[in-house]
């Protein structure tokens, strides 16, 4: 990779060098003619608001480019063709620009609802959580930073789950770092705000007493049952409080299915393609499990 050193040298705030307009349209040319990273004309925006985040066309990504510069950090255009950085590389990147993996969900969000969410007549209510929480992802939690409330509260919730926060510590960090921010600040208040925000991802989960010793779980017919019918263990830690000793997290998939179906350009990749002609594997349908799977099952689409 030659020297980008162009890309923030050449470039202030309504100022930029011949060298930085001969380089970006480069890098637009680069990025519009690499297969797979331009989607229906648009390309995810490198400017230091949209930070890969948000997909447009070309003309609005030299306006932002021109207006705010590229993110901080992007010698390696790993969103726009190029391989993935070396750990050193990300280390060094996470240092400089503060973020983590955890902010990928609103990227996750966006790229799935796209920039412009289709207009539906009558969305239902999850569909207008969904939408709520888009918005969310592209305003800003103050107008002097490149943080969203989308990304500032995931990486928030991402640091409760990791050093298991409870709600009264996080609600107390929440509370200084509101008295470091701005009066107008749109960071939410406390965990129950936060949780809110993220209502619309649509990804819920459902909690199962289990067996210590895995051998059943407390569902259904056996819901109401306090030992296990196989070793006779105690459902419940000793102690008043009746206290699950195993939790079994069950995802339903329902939800995820309908996020994905959500918007018509992940929809169209739900649907298998015809199987392969020209008898080589290029995808799974062409196996012969999923073939057998077709043909004992004829009515499932």
């Amino acid at each position: 990779m030659s020297n980008r050193s162009w890309m923030y040298s050449g470039w202030q705030r309504g100022n930029f060098s011949n060298e930085w307009i001969n380089q970006s349209t480069v890098f637009l040319n680069h990025a519009f003619a690499f297969p797979g990273v331009a989607q229906n004309g648009t390309i995810k925006c490198p400017c230091a608001k949209c930070q890969n985040y948000f997909r447009h066309p070309r003309k609005t990504v030299e306006l932002h480019l021109c207006k705010h510069g590229f993110k901080e950090g992007y010698e390696t255009w790993t969103e726009h063709g190029e391989g993935t950085v070396s750990h050193t590389e990300f280390d060094n990147a996470v240092n400089r620009e503060g973020f983590d993996e955890t902010d990928h969900m609103d990227e996750m969000l966006v790229d799935l609802a796209g920039a412009h969410p289709p207009a539906v007549d009558e969305p239902t209510p999850y569909a207008k959580a969904f939408y709520r929480m888009v918005a969310s992802a592209d305003e800003l939690v103050h107008e002097k930073t490149n943080h969203s409330c989308m990304s500032a509260v995931a990486r928030l919730l991402a640091v409760k789950s990791r050093y298991n926060m409870p709600i009264a510590e996080y609600d107390d960090i929440l509370d200084i770092v509101h008295e470091l921010l701005p009066p107008d600040s749109k960071l939410p208040d406390n965990f129950y705000q936060s949780r809110k925000l993220l209502e619309g991802l649509g990804m819920p989960y459902v909690k199962i007493d289990v067996c210590y010793n895995n051998c059943m779980l407390f569902y259904k017919d056996n819901e109401n049952k306090e030992k296990c019918d196989f070793c006779k263990d105690n459902r419940y830690e000793d102690g008043g409080k009746k206290i699950p000793r195993k939790v079994l997290r069950y995802l339903p998939i329902k939800d995820r299915l309908q996020r994905l179906f959500l918007h018509p350009e992940t929809a169209k990749l739900m649907y298998a393609p015809s199987p392969s002609t020209n008898g080589k594997m290029v995808h799974p349908c062409d196996g012969e499990a999923w073939q057998k799977f077709d043909k004992d099952n004829p009515d499932f689409e």
